[in-house]
């Protein structure tokens, strides 16, 4: 049945299409194409099946031309990273071939110097060895008194080579089993060196191999290898600089470091000398001698001498270490000086235990009541006590010599002169050198004497001194040493 509406859409030859091929007339209507050439004319029918066919294959034709170039593209794009990698892989294998090559070149020097050491190593092994046995040669022929002592540098020689576990047993004293046992350890480590020397030099025939073997295939360029080696060998030498300048730097660092500590201790060295110098010059300061020129005749005494030799200054350093420097040896060469003056000076006292009978100056003499001057102490203790040197000198009198009785006069040098009376005994002569506190004699009442005591006098330029100011000034000095 059709209605009004619908009976326009069909012709009467449209009956009998099924919808598919109603659907596709209505797509693709049947067309005419008229071609003209000329004054003739030409109709094309082109029916709804060939419209189809011909956009079903323009529509194959197009998917497959896409897909085509699609896999053309992958296909270069995989080819480009392949070849990428190939580029990768022998810039990697030429470097690798430069590291091997830069390396069997260090194992060489290795072993070079391996052997050099080594060689070193038994010279001086047969060195030491040769002088043992010498030595026990020598020891050997010595006396019977010596036999202990052999025996005792061989048995320590022995401990020395033989294993703890006591590998080698019998003589202790056989020098020549030492010898052999140095010998045989000797030998063990001669095989040990071979076998590393063996495993070295399969390592470098190995190394040669692989760079002479790689070197000549088609896929390593000679130049482009060698490039690289020279490459390598600079990037090791700037690492190596590298390495020294930090090295470098570190020592500087070290360096300033140790010149700030050093400049501390010549700062705290010399205020240590500073005080000492004080100390000393304030103690000596009550004798009233002329400390400076006590120095400079002490120095004119010593024997000095040698050619001249200016000091050239030019690009000395003159910085604050150095300044502290020559501080420092100022006051260690004054403190020296002060030092050595103190031991030549009469500063100790005669007598230990003493107690002062009578003072320095004017007093009552003992024997007519009457005034008059006393120019020493008189030092009384022990009957046959020690009667000791107050310093250093060079003994010039040694005998009875009057009122004294038996007196021992000492030149101390630099016009300082000390003595000593009234000794039961003397125990040195004329000549006779002595330090502080050696022993002159005895203490007894020789003389003009009323008691033992010992007569203590100083002189300085035959001028006669408190000795007890100089008492004083040891006890100073001494204490604080």
């Amino acid at each position: 049945m059709f209605s009004g509406k619908q009976h326009s859409k069909f012709d009467p030859q449209d009956r009998g299409l099924n919808r598919a091929q109603k659907l596709l007339q209505r797509f693709f209507p049947e067309r005419q194409l008229i071609v003209r050439s000329g004054e003739r004319m030409r109709t094309l029918r082109l029916s709804t099946n060939r419209q189809a066919v011909l956009v079903t294959v323009s529509m194959v034709l197009g998917t497959w031309t896409l897909f085509s170039s699609g896999l053309a593209m992958n296909h270069s794009e995989r080819i480009t990273a392949k070849n990428t990698e190939i580029k990768d892989a022998r810039v990697g294998y030429e470097q690798l071939l430069a590291q091997v090559s830069i390396y069997k070149d260090r194992v060489a020097d290795l072993t070079t110097d391996l052997e050099s050491n080594y060689q070193q190593s038994l010279t001086l092994v047969d060195r030491e060895a040769a002088l043992l046995k010498n030595k026990a040669a020598e020891l050997s022929k010595a006396s019977d008194k010596k036999i202990g002592l052999v025996a005792k540098i061989k048995s320590r020689a022995k401990d020395a080579l033989i294993d703890p576990a006591g590998a080698l047993t019998g003589d202790t004293g056989d020098v020549d089993l030492v010898l052999d046992k140095a010998k045989l350890d000797r030998g063990h480590a001669d095989q040990e060196r071979k076998g590393l020397l063996d495993e070295l030099a399969k390592l470098e025939d190995s190394m040669v191999n692989v760079v002479d073997h790689h070197q000549k295939t088609p896929f390593i360029v000679t130049e482009s290898l060698e490039l690289r080696q020279v490459v390598l060998q600079r990037d090791m030498a700037l690492s190596e600089r590298e390495g020294l300048a930090q090295k470098l730097d570190a020592l500087e660092n070290q360096i300033r470091e140790m010149e700030s500590n050093q400049l501390l201790l010549y700062h705290r060295f010399a205020e240590v000398a500073e005080t000492k110098i004080s100390a000393i010059e304030a103690s000596l300061s009550v004798t009233g001698l002329d400390i400076d020129l006590l120095a400079k005749r002490q120095k004119a005494g010593a024997g000095q001498g040698g050619p001249f030799i200016p000091l050239d200054n030019a690009g000395r350093d003159s910085g604050p270490l150095q300044e502290s420097l020559y501080q420092l040896n100022a006051n260690v060469d004054r403190l020296q000086d002060l030092q050595s003056l103190i031991t030549r000076l009469p500063l100790d006292t005669p007598v230990k235990n003493f107690e002062l009978n009578s003072g320095f100056g004017v007093r009552k003499d003992p024997f007519t009541g009457l005034t008059a001057q006393h120019l020493g102490l008189d030092l009384g203790a022990g009957y046959k006590a020690s009667v000791l040197s107050a310093g250093e000198g060079k003994v010039v009198h040694a005998g009875w010599d009057g009122s004294y009785g038996r007196m021992v006069e000492i030149d101390h040098g630099m016009g300082l002169v000390t003595r000593y009376g009234h000794m039961a005994r003397l125990n040195v002569k004329d000549g006779d050198k002595v330090e502080r506190g050696t022993v002159l004699g005895q203490l007894g009442c020789s003389g003009r004497c009323s008691g033992p005591h010992v007569h203590y006098e100083v002189l300085n330029n035959g001028q006669h001194v408190n000795p007890l100011k100089f008492l004083k000034a040891g006890s100073d000095v001494f204490k604080g040493q």
